[in-house]
């Protein structure tokens, strides 16, 4: 399956959880890999600092909304 587009991704955010969703692009610099590593794409619900926030990251839209999960 193709990834989807920073339109397709927003969209899908928003199904998920609403008009507070957020999705974040970030060029990735380097080879670095794992959990810390900085992934380019980024996902949540929007509620940034709460115990309930989900968020996902990853290589692709795909593996960043294959990724969220309570933080």
């Amino acid at each position: 399956m193709k990834d989807m587009t920073p339109d397709e991704a927003r969209a899908e955010a928003a199904r998920r959880w609403g008009a507070s969703a957020t999705i974040e692009f970030r060029p990735r610099r380097g080879m670095r890999r794992g959990r810390l590593a900085r992934y380019s794409c980024k996902v949540g619900n929007g509620a940034g600092g709460t115990v309930r926030s989900i968020e996902g990251q990853g290589d692709t839209w795909l593996d960043a909304f294959a990724d969220a999960r309570p933080r």
